[in-house]
């Protein structure tokens, strides 16, 4: 029964978020699919729920991490746009290659592509836990060492 209470409590605030406004006809349709979806996917519900949803700690990491890769990419968009629109174009392209510490192929990937996407660097090449990564500037290579992102997909993985 308190299953049952926390799925359909957890349903019914996305159906309120999803809602742009809430009345009775409202509430009683999103009690009706509420219940109706619960009732079919009870089961996966909670085979997923006992696996991932009771981590908080790597939901938090996850959040984490998003908020620092959109930090991380509008600074980088201003870094790189400064570099292209000055008149002299300062940069020093460096190739460079690193050991990750990440476990996973996934999370190798994450982090692989959270390089590439933020602007002045990208990543090459990839074999296990070896990555090749161009920079724009010098500069760069410092952050790719240190990344930010490795650290908090370390924790994730944990």
């Amino acid at each position: 029964m308190g299953r049952m209470i926390y799925g359909m409590t957890f349903l019914m605030l996305f159906w309120i978020i999803l809602a742009e406004q809430i009345n009775v006809e409202r509430g009683m349709l999103g009690l009706i699919v509420c219940m109706g979806i619960y009732q079919l996917n009870k089961e996966l519900i909670f085979s997923i729920s006992g696996k991932c949803f009771h981590n908080f700690k790597k939901v938090y990491y996850s959040f984490l991490y998003v908020l620092i890769f959109i930090k991380e990419l509008v600074i980088a968009n201003f870094q790189v746009a400064k570099i292209v629109l000055s008149p002299k174009m300062d940069i020093s392209p460096q190739i460079i290659k690193f050991h990750s510490k990440l476990k996973s192929d996934f999370h190798r990937t994450i982090l692989a592509n959270s390089i590439t996407l933020t602007p002045g660097t990208l990543t090459v090449f990839i074999k296990k836990d070896e990555m090749i990564v161009h920079c724009l500037k010098k500069e760069y290579i410092e952050g790719i060492l240190n990344s930010k992102f490795e650290k908090i997909l370390l924790k994730i993985e944990e």
